[in-house]
């Protein structure tokens, strides 16, 4: 895929910011606390791969490894450079680099993202809607209309898959298709 990324296809980049956009906005959150820095690293980090495909390597990291060095390098500069200009009266002061996880730790979660992408939506959904927006069972059955003992249904068959699928990803996509 990043070969044809290196010769211009933005159809193949399309497709690694389908399945990589997600897991690269919740390093945004997790290490500036903050949506717009977010969305602002998720941007540069895809303009990055675009611009620098070519010197992508899959001999020394994998896609996901080299996208997360990427991510973190540049969430480092946004720090950097939101550390430079003044609060404005009364904004908060946001969550520092410094104290995030070792970039080993990261991959982790990638691999998380990577397994969450492969799971129905519906299971995805309710996983997201509980650990990455903290709902309950009862807020996620409210929020979307859908009865609460479904959700609880969803929920474990969607944590069985995700196991399965962290621990062996190929037969949890063929399961998919």
């Amino acid at each position: 895929m990043m070969r044809r990324v290196a010769e211009g296809d933005d159809r193949a980049l399309s497709l690694l910011y389908d399945r990589y956009s997600r897991p690269v906005y919740a390093t945004g959150i997790r290490v500036l606390g903050d949506a717009s820095l977010a969305e602002e690293l998720v941007q540069d980090a895809f303009m990055n791969v675009w611009r620098a495909a070519g010197t992508f390597d899959p001999g020394r990291a994998s896609f996901a490894t080299w996208l997360y060095r990427i991510t973190r390098n540049r969430a480092v500069d946004l720090d950097r450079r939101r550390q430079v200009r003044p609060l404005s009266a009364g904004e908060e002061p946001l969550l520092n680099v410094s104290g995030g996880p070792e970039p080993e730790g990261g991959v982790d979660g990638w691999d998380v993202a990577r397994a969450l992408s492969r799971i129905p939506d519906e299971h995805r959904e309710v996983l997201t809607l509980s650990y990455f927006e903290g709902l309950s069972q009862r807020e996620i059955s409210r929020r979307t209309g859908i009865p609460l003992g479904t959700i609880k249904s969803r929920t474990t068959v969607a944590l069985k898959r995700l196991h399965r699928s962290l621990v062996n990803p190929a037969a949890e996509e063929s399961q998919r298709d």
